[in-house]
């Protein structure tokens, strides 16, 4: 065996790069095992149920941060974030609403621009991260509040202010304005819209 091999199985057996990770890029890691499992249940009409898998996802975007806080993190955990934030909170809603809204045209355009500067505002918060002063503080919408457009996507009759919601974030996500963080609470609250898209997933047979 030559010295190559050795070293490929040692670095297989201890683990390789899963050796690296922290406790908290594992809880990133499950979240978006959850909402890619979410897309693909949205692509096969099970809406409700992909709520449940992507609302549990969200909160485990939440939980890895207080993770990495108590436990530690690595050099790992902004990069998966950043791939979380793009599938969960910029996609995912994107493919609800205009699955929601039957591929309307306009919806399509509204949902395409809201990606785009999704990305402008996910690439200035690398680049700039929090603004610190009193509290925490992000410059521009963040894309985390596109969960009160999935929400919208569900509402009878009204399904289409899902899109204009969009639509209205955008000139909000790439301004100078400061927005607090949110409370934990709202958050938090995730893992309860989570059990209220399955309790609606049970009814509906």
């Amino acid at each position: 065996m030559t010295d190559m091999h050795k070293l490929g199985r040692a670095k297989l057996w201890s683990g390789g790069v899963l050796a690296e990770l922290s406790v908290a890029d594992y809880v990133t890691l499950t979240a978006v095992a959850f909402i890619t499992s979410a897309f693909w249940l949205a692509y096969h009409g099970q809406l409700y149920l992909a709520m449940v898998l992507a609302f549990a996802s969200m909160f485990l975007d939440y939980v890895d941060g207080a993770v990495a806080r108590k436990y530690g993190g690595s050099p790992y955990g902004a990069v998966f974030d950043s791939l979380y934030d793009v599938l969960g909170w910029v996609l995912f809603p994107a493919l609800v609403i205009n699955i929601q809204l039957n591929w309307h045209w306009w919806s399509l355009v509204i949902t395409t621009f809201y990606c785009v500067f999704c990305v402008i505002r996910l690439g200035r918060f690398t680049i700039r991260g929090y603004v610190k002063t009193d509290g925490l503080y992000y410059t521009g919408l963040p894309v985390l509040f596109s969960k009160y457009g999935l929400l919208l996507a569900f509402v009878p009759h009204y399904r289409w202010l899902a899109a204009v919601y969009l639509a209205a974030m955008i000139p909000f996500m790439v301004s100078s304005i400061r927005i607090l963080k949110p409370h934990p609470i709202f958050a938090q609250l995730e893992a309860v819209y989570a059990v209220i898209f399955l309790w609606l997933y049970l009814i509906r047979g």
